[in-house]
């Protein structure tokens, strides 16, 4: 049950209820991963123009590739980050939990880390890891489907979406809630601020800003099932003559309109995700019907490039000389140099990756 009055974000008077387990473990598993993920990129063995190339192995892709100090787009698609093609087409339906682990570079990490720090460890002291855990999870799966719709070819990666979930989350236990509630505006204010930084940082590429809308409608109708006990009047509802069973003043008709909503977000959400599954399997593109979420998702810019149609992939032009080859994408005109003797096949990944 909750408490007469008490505060999201910030402590009350009576201090912190809880200890908070689960948040630090994802932080945890997320930056060991990230490092996991660089050592897979291996960015000295494909390219020579490698940001902060002292580190070695773990150096960051060229800024034109990832602007976010990270990998190529092939290195987190191995990782498991989602795209159309690997969902689609290999159905492979695992990607949409795998993604929410990975991060596209050391500002997505740390924006989303500590994004979730915040956020999160005080609701799991409020309400234990459990029902974080679902949301975080859940909503996080569902606004990885729901971007399946629009990224295209595109790798998307972030736990964004599973942080606005748990946003949405927060809404809907403070509103039905609101009378139990201190600090609302400063809650509200938080959480805009937050809300704002991780849209900002869905325009760049490998990162989906239709993850995070998708996270936070999810994470809006799970809250409802996990967190809130409204305390609505029904009272000032009544559709039908006053008798026993539309007294909603009783403990007793109360616990079942609770309940009775409860049961219609679960159907409504067990809904949504078949739906996101259906269409993601059948590789339906939103951007089709709609014009300007391609710019929604990433802005395009001569710095980098957001990907696009899977036919404009892999066209480039080629020039080898001896031991060195100079190649240039079509598509956003990048270009690389490499050392090295080269078979076909390596050419054509070079090419995916200097196009992505």
């Amino acid at each position: 049950m909750l408490r007469k009055r008490h505060r999201i974000l910030y402590l009350g008077e009576d201090g912190v209820r809880g200890h908070s387990l689960l948040v630090p473990v994802i932080v945890t598993i997320s930056f060991l991963l990230f490092v996991v993920t660089m050592y897979v990129n291996d960015c000295p063995a494909h390219s020579h123009n490698c940001t902060l190339s002292a580190l070695g192995r773990l150096s960051f892709q060229p800024l034109s590739d990832n602007p976010l100090f990270g990998p190529s787009s092939s290195a987190l698609s191995k990782m498991g980050g989602i795209s159309s093609d690997t969902v689609a087409d290999k159905h492979q339906l695992w990607r949409p939990f795998s993604c929410i682990w990975l991060h596209a570079g050391v500002v997505h990490l740390l924006v989303d880390l500590i994004s979730l720090l915040f956020v999160g460890i005080r609701l799991e002291q409020e309400f234990g890891c459990v029902r974080v855990g679902c949301i975080y999870f859940l909503s996080g799966i569902g606004g990885s489907l729901f971007s399946l719709l629009f990224i295209e070819n595109r790798v998307s990666v972030g736990s964004s979406g599973a942080v606005f979930g748990l946003i949405g989350a927060i809404v809907a236990e403070i509103v039905p809630n609101w009378s139990k509630h201190e600090g609302k505006s400063p809650t509200f204010m938080t959480l805009g601020v937050i809300a704002i930084l991780l849209f900002i940082i869905g325009l760049f590429p490998h990162i989906d800003n239709f993850s995070h809308a998708g996270g936070f409608l999810f994470g809006l109708l799970l809250g409802y099932v996990f967190f809130a006990q409204a305390d609505f009047d029904w009272s000032k509802y009544q559709i039908a003559p006053h008798n026993r069973l539309t007294d909603f003043s009783t403990d007793t008709n109360k616990k079942m309109c609770k309940m009775f909503v409860c049961v219609v977000v679960v159907l409504l959400l067990a809904i949504l995700y078949l739906i996101f599954i259906v269409l993601a399997f059948k590789g339906v593109n939103g951007n089709d019907h709609c014009s300007w979420c391609r710019s929604f998702s990433c802005i395009p810019s001569s710095h980098w490039n957001c990907g696009g149609d899977s036919k404009s992939h892999a066209v480039c032009k080629y020039m080898i000389r001896g031991t060195t080859m100079w190649l240039t994408c079509e598509v956003n005109q990048r270009s690389q140099t490499y050392s090295g003797i080269f078979a076909l096949s390596s050419i054509k990944q070079f090419c995916a990756e200097l196009c992505s």
